[in-house]
């Protein structure tokens, strides 16, 4: 497998894991509620951003990860779709709460990583192929 599609399929596996996490986290309450965080938005509360964060965000991460190790027919417009809902993910974030966390960057960075890399990997190599 090319160096690239390890660093993509890291990113994928990495942003939908933690996201995953991070909406639990937000759902349970194990991330303490801010309500600043929510005052400028329609959510009376974390868990429906929880939510988002997790199906959607998290979800589409690790079902581009799936669609790439199998070699699934469109991976790649899978994978860069999860990328753009990463940045469209943490632009609303910063928009709504109208804060700044060093975390925004880093996801950011990864959003824009997946979205630069994939044209550039291969799923699983020939000879892996049977």
């Amino acid at each position: 497998m090319l160096r690239i599609s390890k660093i993509l399929i890291g990113l994928l596996l990495f942003n939908g894991v933690s996201s995953i996490g991070g909406g639990i986290a937000l759902m349970t309450g194990l991330i303490p509620e801010q309500t600043e965080w929510v005052e400028h938005t329609d959510f009376p509360s974390l868990y429906f951003p929880g939510v988002i964060l997790m199906a959607i965000v998290g979800g589409s991460s690790l079902i581009a990860a799936l669609a790439m190790a199998t070699d699934s027919e469109g991976w790649r417009l899978t994978s860069i779709a999860a990328g753009v809902i990463m940045l469209f993910w943490i632009v609303g974030e910063v928009a709504s709460i109208r804060g700044f966390h060093f975390l925004q960057v880093i996801y950011f960075l990864t959003g824009a990583l997946v979205i630069w890399c994939t044209p550039r990997a291969q799923a699983v190599p020939a000879r892996d192929k049977r």
